[in-house]
């Protein structure tokens, strides 16, 4: 998912007036235990998409990715690309609405419930209109949201550790979980088998996911 300094900007607002509208209740369901040992590993494992609304964060799937899944996605987002476009209506009203909220907050105004959900639906239009999409087709948002965050994951730019210059001390490694093998084998996997669609798949994230939709 794309991280940048707008889209967490945008994304703090909607935390603060999530936690002021709903004192107490800012905090997600706690993840499922990850089985150890000779357990079986689960089917997914809980990576937050970034500054993705609370009720977005999903499960990565950790079975490869199938051409079914990457057809999915692809009818998906293509849908999405476009209509971010092409903006319904509704869609525009509910930026309208993110954009009067926002300067509410600038002016001193205490969010409200409304407020609240306003921004999360802007937060939706802007960045994860896919998300729209998806339900809109009747497709199960879960199964969904678990393909989409693996296909995006396995694509991206991993984060590397600063190499210690002569004369420092190297940073401190620590042994890798059973989870963390498994989704770094299967990112490893995906990207080989997304290498034919990765080139339309980094366009289309690039328009869906674009922070310059954003309403600030």
């Amino acid at each position: 998912m794309y991280r940048g300094k707008s889209v967490r900007f945008f994304g703090l607002l909607c935390a603060l007036c999530v936690a002021s509208a709903l004192p107490g209740c800012g905090h997600p369901a706690p993840s499922a235990p990850v089985s150890q040992g000779n357990e079986d590993l689960p089917a997914s494992a809980s990576r937050e998409p970034s500054e993705a609304p609370i009720e977005m964060q999903t499960e990565q799937k950790l079975d490869p990715l199938t051409t079914s899944d990457v057809e999915l996605y692809l009818r998906v987002m293509r849908a999405a690309a476009i209509r971010v476009k092409n903006l319904l209506p509704a869609d525009r009203a509910a930026l309208e609405d993110s954009r009067k909220v926002l300067a509410g907050t600038v002016a001193g105004s205490i969010p409200t419930m409304r407020d609240a959900k306003a921004l999360e639906r802007a937060n939706l239009v802007a960045l994860y209109m896919d998300q729209i999409v998806a339900e809109e087709m009747e497709i199960d948002a879960r199964t969904y949201r678990g393909i989409a965050e693996a296909i995006e994951f396995s694509l991206s730019i991993p984060n590397k550790l600063p190499v210690a210059s002569a004369g420092e001390p190297a940073l401190a490694k620590h042994p890798a979980t059973l989870i963390e093998k498994r989704l770094k084998e299967i990112d490893e996997a995906n990207a080989k088998f997304l290498g034919p669609y990765q080139a339309e798949i980094r366009a289309l994230v690039a328009t869906v996911r674009n922070p310059a939709n954003l309403p600030i």
